[in-house]
């Protein structure tokens, strides 16, 4: 098995990098069972609220995962903000951080676009890291992460 190029705790993140959005999903093992599962499609639901971007990924034997993602924190805004159709790359790693199981894939220029939209107007909100922090606490505390779909500005069959 390859080795995840980058050390990442136990848990989900997720951030854009160089030209993709990463989801990684960390956990002590995948059972041979579990990634047999994933070979259906997954849903994956990009919500917005409260200037919140949150990815809700479901399906297959994966606890439905909530992914926060907050384009002033990101490095490669610049990059991300001129994309016309933007990839997303799930992972899911083992304790050692060995890739167990990856998919990429390319989104249409409509989904990116409704996406990128709200990412734009994610970047005009005055950035306070505190209180951002504090939103997503109240988002988790409030909603199981399925809930969240009714959130949903786009739905991707991953």
């Amino acid at each position: 098995m390859k080795k995840f190029p980058y050390d990442v705790d136990m848990g989900s993140i997720m951030d854009f990098v160089e030209d993709h959005f990463m989801l990684v999903i960390k956990d002590e093992s995948w059972a041979e069972e579990e990634l047999a599962m994933l070979k259906k499609p997954l849903d994956l639901h990009f919500c917005y609220t409260q200037d919140i971007a949150i990815f809700v990924l479901e399906g297959g034997d994966i606890d439905s995962s909530d992914f926060y993602f907050n384009i002033q924190e990101c490095d490669w805004k610049e990059e991300l903000l001129k994309q016309t159709t933007l990839d997303i790359e799930l992972f899911l790693l083992d304790k050692k951080n060995r890739i167990c199981w990856s998919k990429r894939k390319t989104l249409t220029a409509q989904q990116s676009e409704k996406i990128l939209a709200c990412l734009r107007k994610q970047e005009q909100v005055q950035f306070m890291p505190d209180e951002y922090d504090i939103n997503v606490m109240g988002i988790q505390s409030a909603y199981q992460p399925y809930e969240l779909n009714k959130f949903a500005v786009e739905s991707i069959k991953f």
